[in-house]
C-alpha cells in the first residue's frame, strides 16, 4: 500500500472487497460446520477409532511377545542342534584318533616283543648257563662243604652221618665214633 491518501471511492471498493470476502468465508464455514448431532457421532467414531487402535495395539503386542519367545526357543533349538552335530563330529575325529593310537600301540608292543625277544633269549641262555654251572660246582664241593661243616660242629651231625655219641672219661669232652662194620 501506498502512503499517500485513497480516494473515498477507492476505500469503498476496498470495503466492498473485504465484505464480499467475508460472506464468501462465511459461507464456507456454513457449509461446513457441523450440528451437535454431527459433533456427538463424530466423537463416537474418533473414541471408537481410539478404542480400536488401543486394542490393536496391544494385539500387536502380544504378538511381538510371542515372536520374541518363538525366535528365541528356536534359536536355542538351533543352537543346540548345531553343537550336537558338532560335539558329533569331535566325537568321530576322537574316535578315529583313538583307533589310529591303538593300532600304533599294538605295532609298538609288537616291536617291542621282537626287539626284546633276542634280547630275552640271551638271558634265557645265560640263565640256563649259570644253571648247570652252578649244579657242577654243588657237586664238587658238595663233600667238602659237608665235611668241613661236620668238622666244626661234629655234635650236631654225629647220629645224622651214622655216627654214635659218647664222652671221654678223662677230661669229659664229647666226641662221635663211626664203626666200620654194623651188624
Amino acid at each position: 500500500m501506498s502512503t499517500a491518501a485513497k480516494s473515498p471511492a477507492e476505500l469503498i471498493a476496498d470495503l466492498t472487497d473485504q465484505v464480499r470476502l467475508l460472506r464468501q468465508d462465511v459461507g464456507n464455514l456454513t457449509a461446513t460446520a457441523t450440528t451437535k448431532a454431527e459433533a456427538a457421532r463424530l466423537r463416537a467414531s474418533v473414541q471408537k477409532i481410539t478404542i480400536d487402535a488401543l486394542e490393536q495395539n496391544r494385539q500387536i503386542g502380544s504378538t511381538a511377545a510371542e515372536m520374541s519367545r518363538r525366535m528365541h526357543r528356536d534359536s536355542l533349538t538351533a543352537a543346540q542342534e548345531a553343537a550336537g552335530q558338532a560335539v558329533r563330529g569331535l566325537e568321530d575325529q576322537i574316535s578315529a584318533a583313538a583307533n589310529h593310537m591303538r593300532l600304533e600301540a599294538v605295532k609298538g608292543r609288537q616291536q617291542a616283543l621282537y626287539s626284546f625277544g633276542g634280547g630275552l633269549a640271551v638271558f634265557g641262555g645265560i640263565a640256563a648257563l649259570g644253571a648247570v654251572l652252578g649244579i657242577v660246582a654243588l657237586l664238587l664241593i658238595q663233600g667238602r662243604g659237608d665235611a668241613h661243616a661236620f668238622g666244626r660242629n661234629p655234635g650236631l651231625f654225629c647220629t645224622s652221618a651214622g655216627g654214635e655219641r659218647g664222652t671221654m672219661a678223662s677230661d669229659g669232652e664229647p666226641y662221635c665214633v663211626f664203626w666200620p662194620d654194623q651188624k
